[in-house]
């Protein structure tokens, strides 16, 4: 994690530059979030969505609304926090009731009126008196205005003189007559009378402002499918960032900025879980990191803080809402989600004598951060720089594959066995780290002198979602024992369905259907990739910018090489995905219970 921490570093130093909003903190998000293209655009305004696409996947629109409106749990990190969301947290404390502040409101105004007029309109004792002494100030502020226009006629010193002890009697006069005003002229009682009445208008306004709140969130619940209900909307500004480079910000970091921005994120501890800055990463194959970065504004159209914030405001749940400092969940709202900190075309610079060999290797998986790496080395034609490229496609990162591996390389630090001999296996205990039933099977050696059982560790609760790794490193060794060491050469070439040309670029994405084995490629100039597999069965399914999604079953039954030539159709579809690595959220001033 230790890169990974110095790139959000330097998003949030930029952002820092950006804004003057004190309330406002960058929050990394440590595990793995990635969102598509087409998820994003189900999240825009019905009427700026597609008619093909109104009626598409609409509990996968409240789904992903309801991850990027998580309201922060902790000071440190942001991920999503499905006990706490900002619609549910919003639309009870606007329906909170708020009668006894109108109650006593109207009490207060009438009280106030009683000390000014009587009961036929005419003005008491206390209002004349008060009146008196401002009709006493008019006299004497006229007085004083005449007087100082006379003192550029002046020429002697004497005229000069008579004229100053005259102003010094019209500033005596001042005094005592605010000292009348306070004493015979119930200056304090008539004012704060007259305040009370004047701030009835910001009452108004905050009942305004309360009950077109209630509106938006009941109109939104009118529409008779919860899934369309309008609070799962979100404008995004800049709102055309998934169809071009608005927005969008180049970032290149070499090996020695990422090891100064590290430096400060340890000196900034603080700011970070102490989880991800303890993590020892290995990235001594590290060189650089190449990216785009954009910050995304998320305004909601439900979502107004004025109500909540007003003086009129009453809450009287035992939950608080903020105190203005605390980001925890013993708070109902400390802070809300605002702006999206999102990365694409992630790119890593290695070690120019790292050969593709190394990098193909089928039983290890590539991190950076919680990103996962293609197994693929990649070659700059213009730099020669060589460099991976990170997995986006979210079906591969969320199958049991990857799970598979990522447990097997967790188990791995953790477990080690002598395979010589019938003892124990040695536990090197880790509170982080929970092995599942088939990360602990695979773990057992295969061998028959070998007569010891794996041992479950009963872990601690951990602080971080267990997304994240425990040792991670940029090149993980294979160091548990590889089931299946019969690997078949597949050759595929990929070409345009209509020019039969050369397709490049295209993203290969395969994944075993009867076994734990995935791959992520792209296609070289030629339209052609060489990979190995074990025997068993796949899904392949191929993804380029211009074409349909073309998917298909691939068997492998034996060694020998197997050629297989797929056609892409063309077609306008845009494909992009995302990876969130961090969220700006702004804390709510502390809102104090009634």
């Amino acid at each position: 994690m230790k890169y990974y921490t110095a790139l959000f570093q330097k998003i949030k130093d930029y952002y820092k530059t950006q804004t003057t909003n004190d309330l406002e903190i960058p929050l990394i998000c440590p595990s793995l979030r990635v969102y598509e293209e087409s998820e994003m655009k189900l999240l825009l305004p019905q009427m700026l969505i597609d008619e093909k696409s109104k009626g598409e996947a609409l509990l996968k629109k409240q789904d992903i609304s309801f991850q990027l409106n998580s309201i922060p749990s902790s000071d440190k990190y942001w991920d999503i926090n499905p006990s706490n969301t900002l619609f549910e947290a919003y639309s009870k404390i606007i329906n909170s009731a708020q009668n006894n502040t109108a109650e006593e409101n109207e009490l207060e105004i009438e009280e106030a009126k009683k000390i000014l007029y009587d009961t036929k309109g005419k003005p008491t004792k206390e209002k004349k008196a008060y009146d008196k002494y401002i009709e006493f100030f008019d006299v004497l502020l006229l007085e004083w205005e005449e007087h100082v226009l006379k003192f550029n006629d002046l020429t002697s010193d004497d005229e000069k003189q008579i004229w100053l002890e005259k102003l010094n009697i019209i500033l005596l006069k001042k005094e005592k007559l605010i000292i009348d005003h306070k004493l015979l002229g119930f200056k304090s009682i008539i004012e704060k009378a007259m305040k009370i009445i004047n701030k009835s208008d910001g009452f108004d306004v905050f009942l305004s402002n309360l009950i077109n709140s209630r509106n938006i969130m009941e109109n939104s619940r009118k529409t008779g499918l919860q899934s369309l209900e309008s609070y799962h909307d979100i404008n995004f500004v800049p709102y055309d960032f998934m169809s071009n480079d608005n927005g969008w910000t180049k970032l290149i970091l070499d090996k020695k900025e990422l090891d100064e921005l590290y430096k400060t994120v340890q000196l900034e501890k603080n700011d970070f879980p102490e989880e991800i800055i303890s993590i020892d990463y290995d990235e001594k194959n590290i060189l650089g990191v190449e990216l785009e970065f954009s910050i995304i504004n998320m305004q909601r159209n439900w979502f107004v803080l004025s109500p909540i914030v007003s003086s009129f405001f009453k809450w009287t749940e035992a939950k608080s809402i903020s105190d203005g400092q605390t980001i925890s969940n013993e708070f109902l709202l400390p802070a809300y989600p605002k702006k999206m900190i999102l990365i694409k075309n992630l790119k890593i610079n290695i070690d120019p004598s790292i050969d593709s060999e190394k990098v193909s290797n089928i039983n290890q998986l590539i991190h950076f951060g919680p990103i996962i790496m293609k197994n693929q080395l990649f070659i700059n034609s213009k730099s020669n720089v060589k460099f991976v490229k990170a997995i986006k496609n979210k079906e591969t990162l969320k199958s049991n594959n990857i799970n598979y591996y990522r447990a097997k390389a967790n188990l791995s630090d953790t477990i080690k066995v002598n395979l010589g001999t019938r003892t124990k296996p040695i536990i090197r205990t880790n509170p982080n780290l929970k092995p599942t039933a088939d990360a602990i099977r695979i773990s057992r050696p295969i061998s028959r002198a070998t007569t010891a059982k794996p041992v479950r560790i009963n872990p601690k609760p951990a602080m971080i979602a267990s997304t994240i790794r425990i040792n991670p490193v940029l090149f993980q060794p294979a160091t548990v024992l590889t089931i299946n060491n019969n690997l078949t050469t597949i050759v595929v070439n990929i070409l345009d369905k209509v020019t039969k040309e050369a397709v490049y670029k295209s993203e290969i994405s395969i994944i075993g259907t009867n076994n734990s084995y995935f791959k992520e490629i792209e296609s070289d100039k030629e339209g052609s990739i060489d990979f190995k597999l074990p025997i068993g069965n796949y899904k392949i399914k191929i993804v380029k910018d211009g074409y349909s999604i073309l998917e298909q079953e691939l068997k492998v039954e034996n060694k020998n090489t197997i050629t297989k030539e797929y056609s892409l159709s063309p077609e306008s579809v845009n494909y992009d995905s995302y990876f969130l690595i961090g969220m700006i959220c702004e804390k709510l001033p502390r809102i104090a219970n009634s």
